[in-house]
């Protein structure tokens, strides 16, 4: 099941290419005024698959498994082994998640971005953001755009579930803190 977004982070990532995603990667990490907010993955998985040659759909192989004939993707056994290795030398354990919580952790993040967006002025209005992540980057759009989103589930909810996950798994799930203000007020970002 998916959380509604019109490509899976990994099939994204499969038809980008392996070694756009790889480079993007490499440029976030590396961005020192992001702080701990694009921590958390390893980019020597990514490295390790473009040295073999798995850039995706263009090369026949990336997270997945292409022939060029059946629309039908398997999983590709050496991305997953990499990926294992990589968590493995990283000292990560192996996690077992519910679906719900792996969409919380990517949505969490993306929408604490948008609004880190809006805090540093990328963005000048929430109907900016809204429209630019649902048309821009595949954001559900039954659910409106980030901001329409944090208005729907309360930025107070919201807050709390990225405090869980910074406690679980670390800074990079701080809140930005235009959310804990505007959960502290009780806020909208919509009237």
């Amino acid at each position: 099941p998916s959380f509604g977004s019109p490509a899976a982070p990994a099939s994204l990532a499969d038809e980008v290419g392996i070694d756009v995603a790889g480079h993007v990667q490499e440029f976030l990490s590396a961005d020192t005024t992001l702080g701990d907010r694009m921590g958390g993955g390893s980019t020597e998985a990514l490295h390790k698959m473009i040295e073999k040659g798995m850039l995706g759909r263009k090369s026949g192989k990336g997270f997945f498994m292409y022939d060029g004939k059946s629309k039908s993707k398997p999983s590709n056994p050496e991305a997953t082994a990499i990926l294992k290795a990589a968590r493995q030398a990283d000292g990560r354990p192996q996690l077992e998640l519910s679906t719900e919580e792996i969409q919380q952790r990517m949505v969490t993040r993306f929408v604490n971005e948008a609004a880190f967006c809006l805090q540093d002025g990328v963005i000048e209005n929430p109907v900016d953001g809204d429209i630019g992540l649902v048309f821009g980057v595949g954001f559900p759009p039954f659910l409106g755009g980030p901001f329409r989103y944090l208005d729907q589930i309360g930025v107070q909810n919201f807050v709390d579930t990225m405090r869980r996950f910074e406690d679980k798994y670390g800074k990079h799930f701080t809140p930005c803190p235009l959310l804990v203000d505007y959960a502290k007020a009780n806020k909208k970002f919509h009237n």
